[in-house]
């Protein structure tokens, strides 16, 4: 069966997505590293450069932002599971100046035993046992 682990929920599709576009910007970084050191005309090679710094920067404000909303999510089933112990705990308490009540003990159900004269029994046509 499947069990709900609050330590380890799921991750939430926009903190994948930012992963991802981090991922991504760390690639275009390299990219743009490798074409700041080559020697194609056509580069100018201070704006590839600049252009590798902006996108490695970005890169690490997507990253850090799909790590916060992954632990977000954590915190938020960690808060929740608290809050539901606390709850079924002080419903299992009794309050402070209370006193403890013994649990209901259930009761058997046994024959009904009811006591009647000879007398009345054999005008009422009841048998006797």
């Amino acid at each position: 069966m499947f069990d709900v682990d609050p330590d380890k929920p799921d991750i939430p599709a926009l903190a994948r997505i930012q992963l991802w576009m981090g991922v991504f910007c760390m690639i275009a970084s390299i990219c743009a590293l490798l074409l700041a050191f080559s020697k194609f005309e056509w580069v100018n090679e201070v704006f590839a450069f600049a252009a590798a710094i902006g996108i490695f920067l970005i890169a690490l404000l997507f990253v850090g932002q799909a790590k916060i909303l992954e632990l977000q999510a954590v915190i938020s089933a960690r808060v929740k599971s608290r809050f539901a112990m606390e709850g079924m705990a002080r419903s299992a308490m009794p309050a402070a100046g209370a006193e403890r009540k013994p649990p209901i003990i259930p009761q058997t159900k046994g024959e009904r035993v009811i006591k009647v004269g000879e007398q009345e029994a054999r005008e009422q046509g009841l048998r006797l046992k």
